[in-house]
């Protein structure tokens, strides 16, 4: 069976999320039914779903025209799904009259995560064609270091220093930026 990577969807350079949609839609509505511990709304799945095509949707100019659409589209919702639980912790000990407060919050909180993700873009766009490769096959296509390096041909120890040394830039950026992590 064929895979579908992300070059079979784009339109002159663009992304085709329409159909995106009309052929994965089941399949992460599977993995959003199937991923979730509790019972949830029909509302919370459908905002998760739409949280997983926005998402491949913002990234793909990003990510790699081999990215394969299958494992990005399954990864993306299990960190939506894990994302929204750590959120809902938090909801519970609020009460309705102050969720104007936490709007605020989550507003400043995602314009600080956009400025994060700026500063992570822009250094890889700094770093050889090779290390983002490896950096988007690992963080975006959830390889394995040994996939990646059979991929590559590269020694799994090889992979594992550049991940080290892209992870020890952005790090240091973002510190430089203001967004601390501590030493």
């Amino acid at each position: 069976m064929k895979k579908e990577i992300l070059n079979d969807y784009l339109i002159n350079g663009k992304i085709d999320i329409d159909r995106i949609l009309d052929d994965f839609y089941n399949y992460v509505y599977i993995i959003v039914k199937n991923g979730v511990s509790v019972s949830i709304a029909d509302e919370d799945i459908e905002e998760i779903i739409s949280d997983v095509f926005v998402a491949i949707w913002k990234n793909s100019s990003i990510l790699l025209k081999t990215t394969e659409i299958k494992p990005y589209l399954a990864g993306t919702a299990k960190n939506i799904i894990r994302n929204k639980y750590r959120n809902t912790k938090l909801n519970f000990s609020i009460s309705d009259y102050e969720e104007n407060l936490e709007d605020a919050c989550n507003i400043e909180k995602s314009i600080e995560e956009n400025e994060q993700n700026k500063v992570i873009l822009d250094t890889l766009k700094s770093v050889k064609p090779k290390e983002y490769e490896i950096f988007i096959l690992f963080y975006y296509e959830s390889k394995s270091i040994k996939e990646i390096a059979k991929l590559l041909n590269l020694s799994t120890s090889n992979v594992k220093t550049i991940l080290h040394r892209i992870r020890k830039i952005i790090k240091r950026n973002l510190e430089d930026g203001g967004y601390g992590y501590g030493k």
